[in-house]
């Protein structure tokens, strides 16, 4: 049985409204699980940086150059970049024309647009300012680029509308990402897919692909009768019905220009690999860029590579002697004695010897708590004393904060391993500090949760126990210990709820 074309285009629609609900209901559930819901089933919640593929092209010098992605970005993002880029060289963008929910939206908008302005929509912007316009979107790209590649941080966060889209639900926006949201919606009334056309750095990279994919977009000059649909349908204003081939980098793989979708002759505009030969319907495409999507997914999950959380991976070391060797700089208060031992040539005795500790999955941001009431004030044996212990064990260099002492027993350890080659060994001995007799070595948990709001201030963390240095890991450098820490947060770009969820990890 035939299916009629309006039939055949609504599966594009399915597709969107599919995707754009599933990323909907993660934020949804992330946020729930964060406000401390109960839910009638289990979930493992996803930031939204773990669903995006541009995370995982932008990461892309950090992973080569060091082996490690860059903050927020997670091992799930670089899998769907890589599944973007397949379906890129196979089909084109078809992530950006059926998939992306930013895309989604702003077609949304742009069905209100068309009831306004009728057939005027999407032609306001004159050709010449058009052009002109459209190469900025490659000045994004190659910002976003350079400057992630030399921060080795998401700079795009702040501005990103997709991100403040979806951010909006936690009530956490970064102004930037705002205010670039709401333009795009305003803009999206008059020219379709605004941000698409001019902005979106994920689209400027994919649409480099569109001139060396398999199947193309061609129209069949023979059978052309010059009406000119294909033109008016398409949403990047490409000028079809004067191409034998399209290649132009703008193009989406939406297909609502060819003959499936608007064009009113049969086999006219078609998807095909090469000219005169078999082509793809436009259902065929959205069903195989769905199973291959999620086909891949499926399969990266059964290898261990779908991962959307944060692992205990420290940075590794970018220039030197030690160049490509973990940081011992970047062992943090969440991690367990287990986790450095993971990441660091120290064996889990070792290390439970040092710090006389029998448990090799309690967090090293514990230790702060037992040792405050045993050591001088204005020292402390903590995190970053197992950051020291680890330096000196392998031989990797590291400056320790000033005040941080290590325990008698860790200097005992290195002792009988024979690592006391440093040369601040003796001093670090005569520095060191015993474990009163009897101590009992679990720390005692504090009895009041501390429940992270815009009124919570870096003090009030710090009078609950945890970690200055922490902190300052998760905000950056600390002035005024009395700020805010969602002020904080939100100054330096930074998702509100997502420094909540690294200090509850704390």
């Amino acid at each position: 049985m035939k299916i009629s074309k309006k039939h055949r285009i609504r599966l594009r629609s399915l597709v969107q409204l599919a995707f754009f609900v599933w990323v909907l209901l993660i934020v949804l559930v992330s946020e729930a699980v964060e406000r401390g819901w109960n839910l009638p089933f289990e979930v493992k919640t996803a930031s939204l940086h773990a669903l995006c593929p541009f995370g995982g092209i932008v990461t892309l010098y950090n992973l080569v150059k060091t082996g490690v992605l860059i903050k927020k970005i997670h091992d799930s993002a670089v899998v769907l970049a890589a599944l973007g880029v397949a379906l890129a060289i196979l089909f084109g963008p078809v992530i950006c024309g059926w998939i992306c929910p930013l895309g989604t939206f702003q077609e949304w908008i742009g069905r209100l647009g068309r009831k306004i302005f009728k057939r005027k929509y999407n032609t306001f912007v004159p050709a010449k300012i058009d052009r002109i316009l459209r190469l900025l979107r490659y000045v994004v790209l190659v910002w976003v680029l350079v400057m992630t590649a030399l921060s080795a941080t998401l700079v795009f966060q702040a501005y990103d509308p997709y991100y403040a889209l979806f951010s909006v639900i936690h009530g956490e926006v970064a102004i930037g990402g705002l205010v670039i949201l709401i333009i795009i919606m305003a803009l999206a009334l008059v020219v379709e897919r605004p941000f698409c056309k001019y902005a979106c750095p994920y689209g400027a990279f994919l649409g480099l692909f569109n001139r060396i994919r398999i199947f193309k977009i061609r129209r069949v000059e023979s059978t052309c009768i010059s009406c000119s649909a294909c033109n008016r349908a398409c949403p990047m204003n490409i000028d079809v019905a004067h191409k034998e081939t399209v290649k132009d980098a703008q193009c989406i793989s939406c297909m609502e220009c060819t003959s499936d979708a608007s064009c009113p002759v049969e086999k006219t505009v078609v998807f095909s690999a090469k000219k005169g030969g078999r082509h793809l319907s436009a259902n065929k495409v959205g069903l195989l860029t769905v199973a291959i999507l999620i086909g891949g997914i499926l399969l990266s999950v059964a290898f261990g590579l779908w991962k959307t959380s944060s692992t205990k991976q420290p940075a590794l070391i970018k220039s030197g002697s030690f160049a490509g060797l973990p940081n011992p700089a970047d062992i943090r208060g969440s991690y367990t004695y287990q986790d450095v031992t993971n990441a660091f040539a120290v064996p889990v005795e070792v290390l439970l010897a040092a710090f006389q500790s029998q448990n090799g999955a309690q967090r090293l941001g514990d230790l702060e708590e037992l040792w405050l009431a045993n050591i001088p004030e204005g020292t402390e044996v903590g995190t970053d004393s197992v950051r020291l212990f680890v330096a000196l064990y392998t031989g990797i260099d590291f400056e320790a904060e000033e005040g941080t002492l290590l325990p008698t027993s860790a200097i005992e350890v290195l002792e009988q391993q024979q690592k006391t080659s440093d040369p601040r060994f003796a001093e670090l001995k005569a520095s060191a500090v015993a474990l009163p007799e009897g101590l009992e070595m679990t720390p005692v948990t504090n009895t009041t949760a501390v429940s992270v709001t815009g009124k919570t201030t870096v003090q009030d963390l710090l009078d609950a126990g945890y970690s200055f240095s922490d902190l300052e890991k998760i905000l950056g450098k600390i002035d005024n210990k009395l700020s805010a820490v969602k002020t904080l947060a939100e100054s330096r770009g930074l998702s509100f709820s997502e420094v909540k969820a690294e200090i509850a990890a704390l």
